[in-house]
């Protein structure tokens, strides 16, 4: 029997695919046969040092190929373990003392149903859980948004209100600076009217006794009618006199 294994084991076939797998024989064909198209001088230490750093990367990536492969191996493994080693809810008999127990075909398949019906219900309680999760997260974001309208809102209430205060104070400036302008204005004309008024005014006392004394040199019939001339009377038919300083 073992020489039967050996025999089918150690075939030429199969010794030269694991030397070829390894690298070993022959070395590296690939990435010598891509030095040889690429270097021409084999023997420049330049080019036997670029060589091995050559070959050193390529048995590491071969290297770390095979662990990548083998965790994967280990991994996918894990896993079958882990599902085919869990326990059926079978419940021993009372009587149990220790040893083996036989168990039916009919208990076998109601424990296989039952283990697969608490399966479910923990799918079930994750995928609630998961979906409980997700409304919060749904919940929070729509807080956070109407959080940030809120302060939005707030921030463009605050700015209408300012552009609104800022127009105000701007019509009020304005407001009072027509009404100072108006009374500038009325202020001149008051002037000026005033002006006008004091040119229209009655002659002074010396202009008065100035006229009194160009009027007797006129001489003539004028002066001797005006003297004759009856004093003037008031509507009471008293008589007016001239104050002596107009005389």
């Amino acid at each position: 029997m073992f020489i039967t294994a050996w025999e089918a084991s150690f075939k030429e076939k199969t010794i030269l695919k694991a030397f070829e797998a390894t690298g070993l024989s022959p070395f590296e064909p690939e990435t010598e046969s891509l030095l040889q198209q690429v270097v021409k001088d084999r023997r420049d230490p330049q080019v036997q040092k670029l060589s091995q750093a050559f070959h050193s990367i390529s048995v590491q990536k071969s290297l770390l190929e095979q662990e990548a492969n083998g965790l994967k191996e280990a991994l996918i493994n894990e896993r079958l373990r882990r599902k085919r080693g869990k326990a059926l809810p079978l419940e021993a008999p009372k009587e149990y003392h220790g040893g083996a127990v036989v168990w039916s075909p009919s208990r076998v398949n109601r424990a296989r149903d039952c283990l697969q019906q608490q399966e479910a219900e923990e799918e079930q309680r994750q995928l609630q859980k998961a979906e409980a999760a997700k409304a919060r997260e749904a919940r929070r974001q729509a807080k956070a948004q109407d959080t940030q309208a809120r302060r939005q809102a707030r921030a463009e209430a605050r700015i209408s209100r300012e552009k609104e205060k800022a127009k105000k104070a701007s019509e009020q400036a304005s407001r009072a600076a027509a009404c100072r302008t108006q009374q500038q204005l009325q202020n001149a004309l008051r002037a000026t009217q005033k002006g006008n008024r004091m040119s229209f005014k009655a002659p002074t006392k010396a202009a008065l006794k100035k006229k009194v004394a160009i009027e007797p040199q006129a001489g003539g019939t004028a002066s001797g009618a005006a003297a004759g001339a009856p004093p003037s009377k008031s509507q009471h038919d008293r008589a007016i006199k001239l104050p002596a300083k107009y005389r």
